[in-house]
């Protein structure tokens, strides 16, 4: 799927698009910024420590042309987080993941950033969608069940953020599930 020119506008002056390379002051500032807040639940924080470790994983993002692993939630022009879709080597399954700062939660900008991507990812011949959050990520998980996914049971302990291993939560959505009824 060619994703080299994804963006989308989720209106209220909020737009999904991939990064680019002149984005890491402004990526690196606020992983760097909520650090403490994203570390218990995302694994690549505590091997995120320097802009150049955050600059390799930008370079990286942006040369794939093929995926929607990076894409950046911006709001009027200000960084507000992280959202991708990730796909298996086989076309079959794409994999959800987001973050967002503080200071953006609780304005439903995830869930539309979703189901931009879902839709997206369904479009382009994908089967299945699925989320995994933190049992006790209590706001990560309600993004699950809000856009309809269903659950479908705990992975034991892998999960790992600063903290050690966690449970993960697993979410499911089939594509002749979508959209939701």
């Amino acid at each position: 799927m060619d994703a080299s020119k994804f963006q989308t506008d989720l209106g209220s002056g909020a737009e999904l698009r991939r990064y680019s390379l002149k984005d890491l002051d402004a990526v690196w500032a606020l992983v760097d910024a909520e650090r403490d807040r994203l570390g218990p639940w995302m694994p690549w924080i505590a091997s995120t420590t320097t802009l150049e470790h955050q600059r390799t994983w930008l370079a990286r993002v942006v040369a794939d042309s093929e995926s929607l692993d990076g894409c950046g939630l911006w709001v009027d022009g200000r960084y507000a987080g992280g959202v991708g879709l990730s796909t298996d080597p086989f076309g079959i399954t794409g994999e959800l993941g987001y973050w967002v700062g503080a200071e953006f939660e609780g304005r439903g900008l995830v869930s539309k950033a979703c189901l931009a991507l879902i839709g997206f990812g369904f479009g382009a011949g994908l089967h299945r969608m699925m989320i995994r959050a933190g049992v006790r990520n209590v706001r990560s998980r309600a993004v699950a069940e809000r856009l309809g996914f269903t659950f479908e049971g705990i992975h034991r302990g892998e999960g790992r953020g600063t903290g050690g291993f966690y449970d993960l939560a697993c979410y499911g959505l089939l594509e002749d599930e979508w959209p939701p009824r």
